[in-house]
């Protein structure tokens, strides 16, 4: 065997990417006969050279660390600007490619002497065939181990996560027959305990049926009672009156009893309003032309009480849908409450439309007494009332309306400050929600 063919067996025999750059690098600088010559690996994952070895003469006046930063920066430059052919750079520095396989594995940077020429022989090229092939030979190993161990590390990952997976599908059939033990036992449980509720709600029903009667029949008793004896008495009166032949009172009298048949037709209105379901238009609502509708058929009454009545209407209400009639009545209710607080010395009624929150609201602020801080949660209960006339009816009945449209109604007081009630009704895109 020639020394150029032992030179070739020598390189492709190297048993390691370290020893085949060694080897190949002896014999590149024992041809060329640079000042230094270093071989340099292309790493195709940091995109970068990387030093295989580097041998440097005696006339080298460089240390192995300058030769390696030189060799990484005058090589990746000449890389990006050609890595195809060699040429000779500045200071008679050889940069010449290495490429095998459609793939660039490294590259020969030597600095010649002066005068001296890049190498173009055979032997020299066919070395460098050689060495392309040998690198690309230990790259392609070495990608291969690494893929290799890839796949063990992701095949041992993946066998501890299948292994999770069947401990914790054993731990859920486990929880599985605990929750459906848990299950049955809660749910004999529950209608036991439903059963109980619903005997006990059963009997507070009944006793709340009976409290609310009883005090039904106590504020009718005592609101009929006032009216009758009128009547009784207007009577009694006319009938004095027609015996001894003067008429000219009976018709005043009549009034009186007139009146105090429709107080007594009021007040049962009120009970049959309260315990009776009424009819309920949904259909798109014109807040301000209510208010003003209230103001003209409230004008009489509130004139006779010396109470003044102003409106402050917002522009432009957003669509509220409900029965027409039924706010109109909640309207009439707070502001009938309002005169009858301002009935001793008269005062002011504001009724407001304004847009806060998505709902629009409905305001009633009087300039009244105001009410005790005790009595404001209970005013929206039935039968309470801090009158001494009435059912205490027309706030329950009121709320009852307001939240028949999704709303709610609320009061706010401070006593000598006056009064305000609110109506929150719910703006709507369309009336067929």
């Amino acid at each position: 065997m020639d020394t150029l063919a032992q030179k070739i067996v020598w390189i492709i025999s190297a048993s390691s990417l370290q020893e085949t750059t060694a080897r190949a690098l002896d014999l590149l600088y024992e041809m060329t006969c640079p000042v230094w010559a270093c071989l340099l690996v292309w790493d195709a994952e940091l995109g970068r050279y990387i030093i295989g070895a580097v041998r440097l003469s005696d006339e080298a006046d460089e240390q192995p660390s300058d030769v390696r930063r030189c060799s990484l920066r005058i090589g990746l430059e000449a890389y990006q600007a050609d890595d195809t052919q060699p040429r000779l750079l500045r200071d008679s520095i050889l940069y010449h490619p290495i490429n095998a396989g459609g793939y660039h594995v490294g590259a020969v940077c030597c600095r010649m002497l002066n005068g001296q020429t890049p190498p173009n022989s055979e032997a020299y090229h066919l070395l460098l065939q050689t060495t392309a092939r040998a690198l690309y030979t230990n790259a392609r190993l070495d990608q291969a181990d690494r893929e290799h161990a890839e796949l063990l590390a992701d095949r041992e990952r993946l066998s501890g996560l299948l292994a999770a997976v069947e401990q914790q599908q054993r731990t859920i059939d486990q929880l599985l027959v605990l929750e459906r033990q848990f299950s049955a036992e809660l749910e004999a449980k529950v209608e036991e305990r439903t059963a109980e509720l619903r005997e006990t709600q059963s009997h507070l029903i009944q006793s709340e049926k009976l409290a609310v009667i009883g005090k039904l029949a106590s504020s009718l008793a005592h609101e009929l009672n006032n009216p009758l004896q009128a009547i009784q008495s207007g009577l009694g009166l006319v009938l004095s009156e027609l015996e001894a032949g003067h008429s000219e009172h009976v018709t005043s009298d009549l009034r009186i009893m007139q009146e105090e048949l429709e107080r007594i037709q009021s007040i049962f209105r009120q009970m049959l309003d309260f315990y009776r379901p009424v009819s309920y238009e949904n259909a798109p609502l014109d807040l301000n032309a209510i208010c003003d509708g209230v103001r003209v058929l409230m004008r009489k009454r509130l004139q006779e009480a010396r109470v003044t009545l102003r409106l402050q209407l917002a522009d432009d209400l957003p669509l509220v849908c409900g029965d027409t009639n039924q706010i109109k009545q909640v309207l009439i209710n707070l502001i009938l409450n309002a005169a009858d607080a301002l009935h001793d010395t008269g005062g002011n009624i504001a009724l407001q439309t304004h847009v806060r929150d998505g709902k629009v609201e409905l305001m009633v602020i009087d300039d009244g007494p105001g009410i005790a801080e005790e009595y404001l949660a209970q005013l929206f209960e039935p039968l309470f009332t801090t009158k001494t006339r009435g059912l205490g009816l027309g706030l329950a009945i009121s709320q009852e309306i307001a939240q028949r449209h999704n709303g709610s109604i609320h009061a706010r007081s401070e006593p000598g400050k006056g009064t305000t009630f609110t109506v929150h009704l719910p703006v709507r895109s369309d009336c067929h929600e």
